[in-house]
């Protein structure tokens, strides 16, 4: 069985905007000479989009032909909200989650959708988890931050709380990263770098305040493998160990132990870089996917797990088995 955890979709259109939503970013769709539709912001162009974003029958065409049998699909990180107004936030999170359940129910047990919360009121978006569980969903998409603040931070909590109730497992994705300006070069250039870096330090935040001592039974994923994770750990185990008393009293558990206990998708583009990381954090704690169908996706997952140099057992669990036994996928 391959499963796919990491792809994005949009929903076919966005609600209307409520009368008494002020909201000047409100978001819609509009057909495209391409067949396809471009997303607006307000009146600002966003991106175009192929049907295969909102398309039930065409993604599953498309799964068929990458030999993919199950995919996890989430929003586009664009459509978190959490930078619009809460009450705007609110209405377009839930339409969002209702259009990822239907998609999920039309496609005949091959896809899994994961939910989205308002999480600028943290409050509301505690009360969304039971209702994203309700409408079928297998999981919550959260961004690095909410406007600033840390996913990490405890004023989270009641989220993740629910979240460990309802059994929902959290995939942590980078989104607007900080300090964009002293980024030079391309524009792009700030979510090649930034995006990892958002991941890395939210992964960080989670550790430094043993978030598993709170919430053991939750399940965490972070998209693109942990970010720089790889690259900073024997650092944060180095200061761990020298610096007991400045460490130790947030941070019982050894950094690289506890780095193991977090779930990473396979999103690295280097099949060395993914080889590293199953070595330091464990082949059963990372799970396959593509990014799809964005353009920087990482396509043929079987060929890329195979140039890994991974044992057969190792890639056939990231493949497929270790997602399954997350999500409790019956093979």
């Amino acid at each position: 069985m391959l499963i796919d955890f990491h792809t994005h979709f949009i929903p076919p259109a966005f609600p209307q905007k409520p009368a008494g939503i002020a909201e000047p970013a409100w978001p819609s769709l509009r057909p495209a000479a391409s067949g396809g539709a471009t997303m607006f912001t307000g009146d600002t162009k966003f991106r175009d989009f192929d049907p295969l974003y909102w398309d039930v029958d065409l993604r599953i065409a498309a799964m068929d032909a990458a030999g993919v049998d199950i995919q996890v699909i989430s929003p586009l990180p664009e459509l978190l909200s959490y930078w619009l107004d809460p009450a705007a936030g609110a209405i377009l999170t839930d339409a969002i989650n209702r259009a990822g359940s239907d998609m999920v129910a039309r496609s005949g047990g091959r896809l899994k959708g994961l939910g989205i919360l308002a999480l600028q009121d943290p409050a509301h978006a505690a009360s969304q988890v039971a209702e994203a569980a309700s409408l079928g969903l297998s999981g919550l998409f959260l961004g690095s931050h909410v406007n600033g603040q840390s996913i990490a931070s405890d004023r989270f909590h009641p989220v993740l709380e629910q979240a460990e109730r309802h059994n929902l497992p959290l995939f942590i994705h980078g989104i607007k990263p900080g300090g964009l300006d002293r980024i030079e070069g391309p524009a792009l250039m700030g979510a090649v770098v930034g995006i990892p870096y958002e991941g890395t330090m939210a992964l960080a935040g989670f550790m430094a305040t043993d978030i598993f001592a709170r919430f053991p039974d939750l399940q965490i994923v972070f998209a693109h493998g942990g970010g720089m994770i790889g690259s900073v750990i024997d650092r944060m185990e180095l200061v761990w160990s020298k610096f007991p008393a400045a460490m130790q009293g947030a941070l019982r558990e050894a950094p690289t132990a506890y780095a193991r206990r977090f779930w990473y998708d396979s999103v690295v583009f280097s099949p060395e870089n993914l080889a590293y990381l199953a070595a330091r954090f464990g082949a059963d704690r990372i799970i396959a996917g593509s990014d799809g169908p964005t353009e920087i996706g990482q396509t043929d997952l079987p060929g890329f797990l195979a140039a890994t140099g991974l044992s057969q057992a190792d890639r056939k669990a990231i493949l497929g088995g270790n997602a399954a036994r997350l999500l409790d996928i019956m093979p």
